[in-house]
C-alpha cells in the first residue's frame, strides 16, 4: 500500500484540478476528516516538526485558497511555509521577505498571534510584547560583579560576558521584534530560570584590573526577548 507523500517531495507532475483531488482523497483516506485544532504554544519555522505543526496544519487546512494542499504531516516544509506566506499576506501581518528578514513564512509572535486568535473565535491569546529593560547597574571587585536590573514584567534574564566582543545571533519577525531567545557568544552568569521584575546576577571567577563586555538577554514565557547593547565594565 502507497504511503502519503511528504512536502518537499518531488512528484510527475498533474493537472491543478484533478491533482486537488486527489490531495484531498488521500488526507481523508489517511488522516480522516479533521475537524478540530488547539492552540499553537510554540514559533514553528522551516523544518520544524510534532504536534504542533500539526496543530497549524489542520487549521491552514480550513482554507483551500491559503493551504491548497491539505496535507497534515506534522512536518514544517515548503508547502506549509508557502501556507503560512498566504496567511501573513491575509491578515496583513507581513507580504514579502524571508524567514530570517522580516518573519515571512515563519511562525514568530505576530503570525502566532493571530493564529490563535482565529482559532480561540477572536480572542487574543498570546503576548507580542517584549519586557522593557529599566536601569542597569554594575558594581565590580577584584574578581567580581554584580549586574541588576529592573523588568517591566516578570520575566526571565540571562548575562552573558566576555573578554571579546559578544556576538548575537537569532532571527527577527516584522515589528523588529526578537522572535526566540538568541544565540549569544561568552560565558552565561549564574541563572536559575526563575521569572521576577527584579534582576541581580553575580559574577565570580573574574580575573582582576581586566575590562569585561557583556549584555543583558530579558525574556517572557512567550519568548519575547528585550537585549540591551553590549557594554562593558572592569574588575578593580
Amino acid at each position: 500500500m502507497k504511503t502519503k507523500k511528504m512536502e518537499n517531495k518531488k512528484t510527475m507532475p498533474v493537472s491543478p484540478i484533478l491533482g486537488a483531488a486527489v490531495l484531498a482523497l488521500l488526507a481523508i483516506s489517511f488522516l480522516g476528516i479533521q475537524s478540530a485544532y488547539a492552540r499553537i504554544t510554540t514559533e514553528l519555522d522551516l523544518g520544524s516538526r510534532g504536534t504542533e505543526v500539526t496543530e497549524l496544519q489542520t487549521y491552514l487546512s480550513t482554507d483551500v485558497n491559503i493551504y491548497p494542499s491539505g496535507l497534515v504531516t506534522g512536518y514544517f516544509g515548503q508547502l506549509t511555509k508557502a501556507g503560512v506566506e498566504r496567511f501573513q499576506t491575509e491578515e496583513g501581518i507581513v507580504t514579502s521577505g524571508t524567514p530570517t528578514t522580516t518573519g515571512y513564512g515563519r511562525v514568530g509572535p505576530r503570525t502566532l498571534n493571530a493564529l490563535n486568535t482565529k482559532i480561540a473565535g477572536g480572542v487574543t491569546t498570546s503576548d507580542v510584547y517584549a519586557p522593557v529593560i529599566k536601569t542597569v547597574t554594575v558594581t565590580t571587585g577584584n574578581t567580581n560583579a554584580t549586574v541588576s536590573w529592573e523588568a517591566s514584567e516578570a520575566s526571565f534574564g540571562k548575562v552573558y560576558y566576555s573578554t571579546q566582543p559578544i556576538r548575537i545571533s537569532n532571527i527577527f519577525d516584522v515589528t523588529g521584534v526578537y522572535s526566540g531567545e538568541p544565540i549569544v557568544t561568552g560565558t552565561l552568569a549564574q541563572y536559575d530560570n526563575n521569572p521576577r521584575v527584579s534582576h541581580t546576577v553575580n559574577i565570580s571567577g573574574l580575573a582582576s584590573n581586566t575590562t569585561y563586555n557583556y549584555i543583558v538577554v530579558v525574556y517572557d514565557a512567550a519568548k519575547n526577548v528585550s537585549i540591551t547593547s553590549p557594554s562593558t565594565f572592569r574588575t578593580q
